[in-house]
């Protein structure tokens, strides 16, 4: 006979759903809450110089502080607060919260994009807002989807403002490498309703070249373009450095989706593999693949699983819907509930790109130095002026995959170039086309208004509404 004694283990919780009080000036009061369970007590074990622990209220769950009103002495704007918790029989658990002194910068206009800038700085939108104002969300939480880089946005949290009105939020941090700089990159969040399911997502572009200053557009057609790929960090112009390319290719869409895909791990594509992309806890985690059906082939399934490409539909001229046309999404006429470019700005028609041709001199290139370039200067042939589109293929229509050449046995290319427009063709839609030919140099291609399946997943350049 074997006896054995067993003893309930002790089982708590604390913890802070934002992770941080960010305040907007210095002297300001902030709070923020916090989830416990079996726990009695809490109390502080540290704090940034300046800083005060004003009230730990265990009823109501709420922390509350105050920032220094000088640095006079040494205080700082920033830091990490350290607490610790204490349950009935006296174990403990440890808690940090981070506090800063943050201006914050509010995304006034509703958008499916959001471009971030500053580091050190709060950012705010409405979470009750779709793609534009009319769209209302029952948003009851949001969510950290993806990053490409782990922590690239901070304590995202979602409460009622000083006005009473919900509003989430978001922290960029300097670039510890470069003063000034935040750490560039792409994020999507997503709006859970009270069920837990996805009703909507936004993508967040964090960059160190606002794509919207005048310096980063140009004037095409009498449009005003960005000179810079939708979620790029900036125009490689040309440049040969495999690092300066990568960094101009920027997110990768499915015509008429507003959703971001992200691109190749390399700039050379090397196995074809995906771009690393991390969740709220840093682990990584993917992008998936699914066949168009009557259950996954619509814009109601889209929306709910930002995460998903949907391979083209052979019956539906290999779109990514099952059966409707999706005219509407990117509206040629003006934008729309899914155009993915930021507020203000939107996906071109093919009109933007008459006129357009390569560079003489570039296309006179011995190809093995075209190629290192990974892309053309295209000219306007009415004004002369130059604008350099890289080359950073797509995601084909059949499985979604990446793919940087083209699909020409006869000539093959080492690499191509796809920009969509909001153009419609039939069951296609129309995108700006390029490639190199490394078999002879007149067949070095370009075509303006080149039909293509909307299955495909390729880039964007916005311009302004």
């Amino acid at each position: 006979v074997a006896l054995s004694a067993c003893s309930k283990e002790e089982s708590s919780v604390l913890q802070v759903p934002s992770g941080s009080i960010i305040v907007p000036d210095a002297g300001m009061q902030g709070s923020t809450t916090f989830d416990s369970r079996n726990i009695t007590s809490l109390k502080s074990t540290s704090i940034p110089k300046g800083w005060s622990l004003d009230n730990i209220d265990m009823y109501e769950g709420t922390i509350t502080v105050t920032a220094p009103a000088s640095f006079e002495d040494g205080e700082v704007r920033s830091g990490t607060l350290s607490l610790k918790g204490y349950t009935p029989t006296g174990a403990t658990r440890n808690l940090s919260v981070f506090l800063a002194i943050a201006e914050t910068i509010s995304f006034a206009e509703a958008a499916n994009c959001f471009v971030a800038t500053a580091p050190n700085h709060r950012y705010a939108f409405d979470p009750l807002k779709g793609g534009d104002d009319n769209t209302v969300l029952q948003t009851a939480e949001i969510k950290l989807l993806w990053q490409t880089k782990a922590n690239l946005i901070k304590y995202l949290d979602m409460r009622e403002n000083g006005d009473g009105k919900m509003e989430a939020s978001f922290y960029l941090e300097e670039d510890e490498d470069n003063e000034g700089k935040v750490y560039a990159g792409n994020a999507l969040i997503g709006a859970y309703n009270a069920d837990g399911e996805i009703i909507w997502s936004w993508h967040i572009w964090v960059t160190n070249n606002d794509p919207m200053a005048a310096d980063n557009t140009a004037t095409l057609n009498g449009q005003t373009m960005m000179s810079i790929n939708l979620g790029a960090e900036l125009n490689s112009n040309g440049s040969t450095d495999g690092d300066v390319i990568y960094k101009s290719y920027g997110m990768y869409y499915q015509w008429g989706r507003k959703d971001p895909f992200v691109g190749p791990q390399k700039y050379n594509f090397p196995s074809n593999a995906n771009q690393l992309i991390y969740n709220t806890k840093g682990y990584a985690t993917s992008l998936s693949y699914v066949d168009s059906t009557s259950e996954y082939g619509t814009v109601a399934w889209s929306v709910a699983n930002p995460m998903a490409l949907i391979k083209g539909c052979k019956a539906n001229g290999y779109d990514w819907l099952y059966a409707d046309s999706g005219e509407e999404l990117w509206s040629a006429e003006t934008k729309s509930l899914y155009d993915p470019c930021p507020a203000g700005w939107r996906v071109p028609t093919d009109a933007l790109f008459v006129g357009l041709d390569i560079k003489s001199a570039e296309d006179d290139m011995m190809w093995d130095e075209a190629q290192k370039q990974y892309g053309w200067h295209l000219v306007d042939e009415a004004t002369e002026s130059e604008y350099f589109f890289t080359a950073q293929g797509r995601r084909n229509y059949l499985d979604c995959r990446l793919d940087i050449f083209n699909d020409d046995a006869t000539l093959p290319v080492p690499w191509s170039g796809y920009y969509w427009t909001s153009t419609t063709d039939e069951e296609d839609a129309k995108a700006l086309y390029f490639d190199l030919n490394t078999a002879t140099r007149a067949w070095n291609g370009i075509d303006l208004s080149r039909p293509m399946h909307r299955a495909n997943a390729m880039p964007v350049r916005c311009v302004k509404e």
